[in-house]
Formats: structure tokens, C-alpha cells, sequence
């Protein structure tokens, strides 16, 4: 066997890989000896049939698997006698394959070469968190909201404010668009179809009514976009929602606490911490991007690439998941692709950063790392810390997964605790 390396683009490497007739006749010869027990033929015995008679009726298969055979064996014993480790598969190309000769070319991406610059010391804008008497405000009004009463109205017909309990069916076209029953509706000024509420003030229950609407010409459905329909409802209940009162009986009914002041303090201290959290993730954002502006280096297009393809099913799933036909998504493909190809690089020049400072710094997770980590999933999820160990020590490639994930939030940890608040 025969084997050259040429340099390609970057982090590209080509070998130029050629086989012999021997090696070839060696891997047919295998072939044959395996099928020739198995092989069904007219006339013979299993293993009865000469060689010649076997490679008539399995030339073609012979070809294929003999060609499969030498590739896979003579790129892996190309890349052990050049030391070379790729992070991609390989790409074939230039395929010559006859009887007495096998030639192929196979490009191959490698981790790039990556002279570290600055990775201490860096600096970033750290702001302080603060937490403003508006954001009290808001948060007890959640609150109030998802302690609301929704009580019978019968003395009167329904107002904006209201919600009502109807069964409707949606005609578009004169045909059946939608059916529904025991559905809720908040009559409002500001809504998803214009003046659907305003139709519906003043009924009660046991009242029908047809509503006319146009579907807006921006929608994800299309079939239904900018057409008139006919919500045909009728009125089961009228309810009036009723807040609780800001006052220490709202405390006790949100949760442990004896008076409103209590549960302000606690709502104080809850907003607080998340906008530490926020402030520090948009702290290590912005000493990461300082990160990659300080070491550039060339990057595996195709790594990139696959990368790419990985933020595009994601994006494509999240079109599914909100409703979004396919069709709209693949409308939408190409100008995502342009924005997501930024993110792709940037994700793929962090990951070889974090891994080149891990092995520097010799940043590494330990089994009780994996222990914690085990602890806070558990928690997240509200599963059991035996069943959680046991997926992780059951999936190799999970724990492996899992396994970067520390290795990497250490990694950052240690450009924290190595960086500098402006």
C-alpha cells in the first residue's frame, strides 16, 4: 500500500492512497472462502462450487464488498502510518478501482493548529444588579393573576374583561375550519382577531351567535390567512375574574409567610438573585467574546459545517413545536442559514478554546464532579439520584457528553476567576 499526504485547505489534509493487485486478489480471495458455504447455486452443493462459478453469479457483490473492505482497512492503517487524527469522516474522491489496482483519495479535517494568546487577564464590564420597586410591583401582580377567582356572572350580560365558556365551530369557505368545545375566551380590545370581542359583548348564556372575523394575512396557517370566517358560538358561562387583595392574606395563601411585608422581602430577594444571574451570565458572554477576538485561528470548515446543519433541525424543530408548517421553515431556510452560520463558527471556535485552555491548565472532571452534577439534575428533574447515575452510567456516550459539559464549565470558571471587572 502505498500512501501521500498533501496539505488542502485549512485544517485539511488529502491522502492519496493506492492498493496493489495482490492486496486486491487477497480481499476477493477472503470473499469467496466466506460465501462459498452459504452461496445457492444450480447444480452444486453448498462449498461445492468452483471459484470461477461463484464469481459469476456474485460478481457484483464480490465488487462492492471487497471495495468497501480495502477502503475502510487501508484509510485506517493510512491514517497509523501517518499519525494523523481526524475529527471529521472523510471525504472519498477520485475513486479508481480495477481488478489490479485501487486508488482513492480521502479528505480529511484535523484539529487546528491553535497558538494560545491571551486567555488571563482578560476584561469585561461587570454591571450590578439592582432591583427596582417597579419589578416588586410586577412580580406581585403575577402573583395576583395566578391567584385569581373566576366566578359565575348571572345578574348581567357579559363586558370586555369577561371570559366566557363557549362551544364554537369555524367555517372558512362554508367548510368546518376548527371545532371546539368548553373553550375559554377573554373578551379584550387587544386581540389575536380583530373585533372578534366586540361581537360578543352583551350576550348571555344560552345565547348563539354567529362572529365575523378576517384571519389575519400574516399567520402560520396559509390555507387560512387573510380569509373572512363565521366563529358560530354558543354561550355556556360568563365568568368574571376577581383578584385577591395585596394584602397578608395573599401572603399566607402564596405560600409560609405571615404578612405582605414578608412575602415583598422574599420576592426582593428572588429578583435580586435572578438578575445576579443575568449580570454574570452577560459577564462571562462578554469575556468569552474577548476570548475569541484575542486567539483567532483557522477553523474546519466542515466541522463548521455539520454544526450548521445541527442549528438548522433545531431551528426546523422549533417550527414544528409553534405550529409553523414545514413548507414555511423551508421558505425560510436559506436566510437562516446566513444567520445561523456566525453562531456555527463562533460555537465551534469556543469549543476548541475551552478544550486547548482544559488541557493547558490540565482542567479535567473528576468522579466527583460527575457526583454533583448527578445531585443537581436529580433536583432539576425531580427524579430519583439513583435513576439519574444509573442513564449515565449505563450510556457511555451521555456520560461522555456530560463529561465535556463540567470540564468546560470549569474551563470558564478558571477565565473567571483569571479575568478582570472593568
Amino acid at each position: 500500500m502505498k500512501v501521500s499526504v498533501q496539505d488542502g485547505k485549512a485544517c485539511e489534509k488529502i491522502l492519496s492512497i493506492e492498493l496493489g493487485e495482490q492486496e486486491i486478489q487477497k480481499e476477493y480471495d477472503e470473499f469467496y472462502v466466506a460465501i462459498a458455504p452459504k452461496a445457492k447455486i444450480p447444480g452444486f452443493r453448498p462449498g461445492k462450487a468452483p471459484r470461477q462459478v461463484l464469481a459469476m453469479h456474485y460478481q457484483h457483490e464480490a465488487r462492492e464488498n471487497v471495495l468497501k473492505h480495502l477502503i475502510n482497512e487501508s484509510y485506517k492503517k493510512a491514517l497509523e502510518e501517518k499519525s494523523l487524527e481526524p475529527i471529521t469522516l472523510p471525504t472519498i474522491k477520485d475513486l479508481d478501482f480495477k481488478d489490479n489496482r485501487l486508488f482513492y483519495r480521502a479528505l480529511i479535517e484535523t484539529r487546528p493548529k491553535i497558538k494560545l494568546s491571551k486567555v488571563s487577564g482578560l476584561s469585561a464590564k461587570k454591571e450590578k444588579a439592582e432591583v427596582k420597586p417597579e419589578d416588586i410591583e410586577d412580580e406581585l401582580k403575577r402573583l395576583q393573576e395566578s391567584l385569581a377567582q373566576y366566578k359565575a356572572v348571572e345578574d348581567r350580560p357579559a363586558v370586555m374583561g369577561d371570559f366566557l365558556i363557549a362551544d364554537y365551530v369555524c367555517l372558512v369557505d362554508g367548510k368546518e375550519a376548527e371545532k371546539r368545545v368548553d373553550d375559554w375566551f377573554e373578551l379584550r380590545e387587544d386581540e389575536f382577531l380583530k373585533g372578534f370581542s366586540a361581537q360578543l359583548t352583551g350576550v348571555k348564556p344560552g345565547d348563539e351567535k354567529d362572529v365575523q372575523v378576517a384571519f389575519p394575512e400574516k399567520m402560520a396557517k396559509k390555507d387560512l390567512a387573510g380569509k373572512p370566517a363565521v366563529f358560530k358560538m354558543k354561550i355556556k358561562e360568563i365568568k368574571s375574574k376577581v383578584l385577591p387583595g395585596l394584602d397578608d392574606e395573599l401572603a399566607k395563601e402564596a405560600g409560609e409567610f405571615k404578612t405582605l411585608e414578608e412575602l415583598r422581602q422574599k420576592i426582593h430577594q428572588d429578583v435580586l438573585n435572578s438578575k445576579e444571574r443575568e449580570k454574570e451570565v452577560a459577564f462571562e458572554n462578554a469575556l468569552l467574546e474577548e476570548l475569541m477576538k484575542q486567539n483567532r485561528f483557522d477553523l474546519p470548515q466542515g466541522l463548521v459545517e455539520r454544526r450548521l446543519e445541527h442549528l438548522l433541525e433545531k431551528a426546523k424543530e422549533d417550527f414544528r413545536r409553534y405550529g409553523s408548517p414545514e413548507e414555511e421553515f423551508e421558505k425560510q431556510k436559506e436566510k437562516m442559514k446566513v444567520e445561523l452560520t456566525g453562531e456555527a463558527k463562533r460555537q465551534v471556535h469556543l469549543a476548541f478554546l475551552l478544550d486547548e485552555i482544559a488541557i493547558r491548565e490540565n482542567i479535567t472532571a473528576t468522579e466527583e464532579d460527575l457526583s454533583v452534577k448527578y445531585r443537581q439534575l436529580a433536583d432539576r428533574v425531580r427524579q430519583p439520584l439513583e435513576k439519574i447515575q444509573g442513564y449515565y452510567t449505563q450510556d457511555e456516550r451521555a456520560r461522555e457528553t456530560l463529561t465535556d459539559q463540567i470540564r468546560n464549565e470549569k474551563t470558564i470558571e478558571w477565565i473567571k476567576k483569571n479575568a478582570k471587572e472593568k
